[in-house]
């Protein structure tokens, strides 16, 4: 496709009739071909000459988890933003898309949500020179991905290359430790399961062989006891649930290479994920976007389309413990594009220091945040 080769939507379906031609007015408006693939195994073959916009993938169609992995899977693909479409944009959505390896969602009937997103990334610096999840030149921290899945390892690399690190791959632990003697290294995401003996006994190792470099054990749900009380004493380290979206990774990451002593935040911040619905103050459409991480001042909110800094912004979304919604307004303090740019480890979206809420709505979510902290440091051992 020459020239155009940048500007491709890929439509892994089947969408129905209106919702086809809906697409097609979104694409044609931000100045996008389409390619439509009828088969997840066919999206490698027919994009051999093609560096997509972005993937448009329907939630619910046959194949859709699998058709998210064969994207993100190829090395050339990988960065490439996947978009989900719902009917609904809750929770549940929200965490398969990530755990997919997917982007961000938008729901069937708003293709102005779509049209949005897809100006965003046509704004974002040219993607096609990239050769995939390789180390970056430009790249302060060197990472390593440690686990036997290769579509764990693809999926939760690429979370940390679009979070501005450079990425090494490592299946075993002896690999692992191996590539923790390159210059650089100072942060390993290992899985639970890494062989042999797992990710914890791979730690213990690395610390007698003297490597002090930051290690994020992911294990699932059930093991997180047993995998805090594991590298409690071989710090610094933290565990992390493997049900959660992988780029809750730099958040984690950022808390371990962080100075300590020298956090001059107000209140805690921490990883919350709830949908939000956003606009800018005094619009009548919302965004639906997800929250990533909140404290009582503020929330940063992932989504591809990002407000603007400065801009005044109204959102809504649960409080946490709490068993209703709050709306909140508040002024964005700053931005990010999608992709690996700038020096800001986190997803695309927006952070928003809040200034104002309806009747008892502000203090009701300093609240939340502060019996959810206090939870949080409780459960921690």
């Amino acid at each position: 496709m020459g020239e155009m080769s940048d500007r491709v939507l890929v439509v892994v379906g089947p969408f129905g009739e209106e919702t086809t031609y809906r697409i097609h007015n979104v694409a044609a408006a931000v100045g996008a071909q389409i390619a439509i693939v009828g088969q997840c195994e066919e999206i490698v073959g027919a994009l051999q000459d093609v560096q997509p916009l972005a993937f448009l993938i329907r939630m619910n169609a046959l194949g859709a988890e699998q058709a998210c992995a064969h994207v993100r899977s190829q090395p050339r693909l990988a960065p490439i933003p996947i978009l989900g479409v719902a009917s609904e944009l809750n929770d549940l959505a929200f965490a398969e898309l990530f755990a997919w390896g997917g982007d961000d969602l938008v729901a069937e009937a708003l293709p102005d949500a779509l049209e949005r997103r897809l100006r965003a990334l046509r704004g974002r610096p040219e993607l096609s020179a990239q050769a995939g999840l390789v180390s970056q030149p430009e790249a302060v921290v060197e990472a390593v991905v440690a686990g036997p899945a290769a579509r764990w390892r693809s999926v939760m690399g690429r979370a940390l290359y679009n979070g501005g690190f450079a990425v090494r791959f490592a299946t075993t632990a002896k690999e692992t430790e191996d590539e923790c003697r390159a210059d650089g290294v100072r942060v390993v995401v290992a899985a639970d399961d890494l062989e042999p003996g797992g990710g914890a006994h791979a730690l213990s190792t690395a610390r007698a062989a003297g490597f002090r470099c930051a290690w994020i054990l992911v294990a699932p749900p059930k093991r997180m006891a047993d995998a805090h009380a594991a590298i409690a004493s071989l710090g610094p380290a933290s565990a992390m649930d493997a049900f959660a979206p992988p780029e809750n990774v730099l958040f984690v990451a950022n808390e371990l290479l962080a100075a300590r002593g020298v956090d001059k935040r107000a209140s805690a911040r921490l990883l919350y994920g709830t949908p939000v619905a956003f606009r800018p103050a005094g619009s009548s459409e919302d965004e639906v976007g997800f929250s990533y991480n909140i404290s009582a001042g503020g929330a940063f909110v992932r989504t591809l389309a990002p407000a603007d800094a400065g801009q005044e912004v109204w959102l809504e979304m649960w409080s946490p413990r709490s068993e209703r919604r709050v709306r909140l307004a508040g002024r964005v303090a700053w931005k990010r594009a999608f992709g690996p740019v700038g020096g800001a480890t986190v997803p695309a979206g927006f952070g928003a220091q809040f200034t104002a809420g309806l009747s008892g709505d502000l203090e009701r979510w300093g609240s939340g945040c502060s019996a959810f902290a206090a939870d949080l440091l409780g459960s921690t051992p």
